[in-house]
């Protein structure tokens, strides 16, 4: 057996924490066993911590959906996870990326209708905390443009910043783990919710968004001129109003980091 073909085996091997007893009896052929600890049961040991350090990583990604589950479901939870999906990067933070897709499409796994969006809120808020940097502009940016192109005008973005749509609102599930609460379960009936997620100076916040808010900020996202993410608010009593304060608070909140004309 070559060098290469004994770490494949390995790593085959030591991966596979849920491996059957039968191909783990093959480590008699590459490791040295002792009378008291055969090969297969030292193979066991570094099959069992590979499980527990990738549970321990997603438990360190998801604190919020990790209390709100508790630790037997969550690590059940995280070990069906990680057997659909391994790691596949060398950065170990990158493993729950599809936690909250795969909690949504396994309920009897996340037992609660908002977990999987609860999973999602803690996924966004690890993204922007990375992202990279980009200066926000003030209202000035949007001063400077010409009165009759303002329609035309588009905002520019920060990277650092999310929109999510929630089935079931996770927020309330949010605030309880953090308080170190109990998290009710949430009632029946529609649940739907919207927020912001970004980066403010060196920590990831977040913000519910009312539906029109949400819808506005959507458009914005997508590259919408101007006048179409206000007509979001078309509805509401007092339109101009409404979508003078939303803007107003992107800039205030440094979601904006240029305006296009």
């Amino acid at each position: 057996m070559t060098l290469a073909e004994l770490q494949t085996s390995f790593h085959a091997l030591a991966t596979a924490a849920d491996a059957p007893a039968a191909p783990r009896a093959d480590a008699d052929t590459f490791l040295v066993g002792t009378p008291d600890l055969p090969a297969a049961a030292r193979l066991d040991v570094y099959a069992g911590m590979y499980l527990a350090r990738q549970v321990d990583a997603l438990r360190e990604e998801f604190p919020a959906t990790a209390v709100v589950l508790g630790d037997r479901a969550f690590f059940e939870a995280a070990r069906a996870y990680v057997a659909v999906h391994p790691s596949e990067s060398p950065d170990l933070g990158q493993l729950g990326r599809r936690l909250a897709a795969f909690l949504g499409a396994r309920p009897e796994l996340s037992r609660r209708a908002d977990v999987a969006d609860l999973a999602a809120l803690e996924w966004a808020r690890s993204e922007v905390f990375f992202e990279a940097e980009a200066p926000p502009v003030g209202p000035e940016a949007l001063a400077a443009i010409a009165p009759e192109a303002l329609g035309e005008a588009r905002l520019r973005l920060s990277p650092a910043l999310r929109l999510l749509r929630f089935r079931c609102d996770p927020l309330p599930a949010w605030r309880a783990a953090q308080a170190g609460a109990a998290a009710e379960a949430p009632g029946p009936g529609p649940g739907a919710a919207a927020a912001a997620v970004w980066r403010c100076e060196l920590q990831a916040v977040h913000a519910a968004l009312p539906t029109e808010e949400a819808d506005a900020l959507e458009r914005a996202l997508a590259g919408a001129p101007l006048a179409e993410v206000c007509a979001a608010f078309a509805e509401q009593d007092a339109p101009v109003q409404g979508a003078f304060e939303a803007i107003s608070s992107w800039l205030a909140e440094g979601w904006v980091v240029g305006v296009e004309a």
